[in-house]
C-alpha cells in the first residue's frame, strides 16, 4: 500500500531484544510520515531479525534494547 501511494520515509525504532536475541518490542521513536511505513517496520523486524543477546559481566544471555533507523525509498524505475 505505501507503494501505491508513493511513500517513502525514514522510520526510527527502539526494540526491546529477549536474552534469546529476538525482538520482544518494538517502538517508533520517529515516525516516517507514513502509518503504513512505520507499521511494517516493526512487523518486519519482530518477523524476521535475530540478533547476539547481551551478556552481562558473568557472560550470562541478558535483555537488551536496540535503536536503529530504517530509509525507505520507493523503487526505481
Amino acid at each position: 500500500s505505501a507503494i501505491r501511494a508513493g511513500e517513502e520515509g525514514t522510520v526510527g525504532v527502539r526494540l526491546g531484544l529477549g536474552a534469546n536475541g529476538r525482538v520482544t518490542s518494538c517502538e517508533v521513536t520517529a515516525s516516517s510520515g507514513s502509518s503504513a511505513l512505520d507499521l511494517i517496520t516493526c512487523r518486519l523486524y519482530q518477523k524476521r531479525a535475530r540478533f547476539a543477546p547481551a551478556r552481562d559481566t558473568v557472560g550470562g544471555a541478558i535483555a537488551s534494547s536496540y535503536n536503529d533507523r530504517v530509509i525507505w525509498r520507493l523503487p526505481q524505475q
